[in-house]
């Protein structure tokens, strides 16, 4: 079955390597990023995807509420973290770790997105751990920022964590963008090369 001009078209624009490629994948990427909240309103909504996510939650909550504590031991050598993952400094509660604060939402997102975009599927399985772990960076970092705002300058606390946050996410989201267009462009040099030097 031939697809209409305008559907290969866009196809061709999604492949080409040039300025004007990466422009329509990046804002394939934005529309992408838009879109990919529907699989986690789905997730989030039932049951049996719950009881899959909670486990991993869990186990994301004890890494990085354990990271952030080992950091942060050399500064504040009382620094601990309960059962509920509470960070306590001197005694004092600070601030406690919720699921959202993971960054398994952000991952779950990133892989949606990865999925459909344009790069070769070896590529993908290669990229995606990586991409996971630089989500979890930004999630550690950005739980470190909040445990010292919130320690020194509480009253910060709600503008950090609505803001400071989010531009610690983009910034990292970017990050893997700029990651899986080096792939494509790597790609398309290699072949180049090859059919050069053949």
């Amino acid at each position: 079955m031939k697809l209409p001009a305008k559907i290969r078209s866009v196809l061709t624009l999604l492949q080409e390597r040039s300025p004007r490629g990466q422009m329509v994948r990046f804002a394939f990427f934005v529309v992408f990023y838009y879109f990919s909240r529907y699989p986690q309103f789905f997730l989030n909504s039932h049951g049996n995807c719950e009881l899959l996510l909670t486990p991993i939650y869990k186990q994301l909550s004890f890494f990085i509420t354990h990271v952030c504590c080992f950091v942060f031991r050399n500064f504040y050598p009382d620094i601990e973290s309960s059962l509920d993952h509470i960070i306590y400094i001197h005694g004092k509660p600070l601030i406690r770790f919720l699921p959202g604060c993971t960054g398994l939402e952000p991952m779950i997102r990133l892989t949606f997105i990865l999925i459909f975009y344009p790069l070769l599927w070896r590529k993908k399985i290669v990229l995606w751990p990586i991409s996971m772990v630089i989500l979890l960076f930004a999630a550690t970092l950005h739980f470190l920022l909040l445990i010292l705002i919130s320690y020194h300058a509480p009253g910060w606390y709600n503008f950090a964590h609505n803001w400071l946050t989010r531009i610690i996410f983009y910034g990292f989201y970017f990050l893997c963008w700029l990651m899986w267009e080096k792939a494509i462009i790597f790609h398309s040099s290699r072949d180049l090369s090859r059919k050069l030097f053949s």
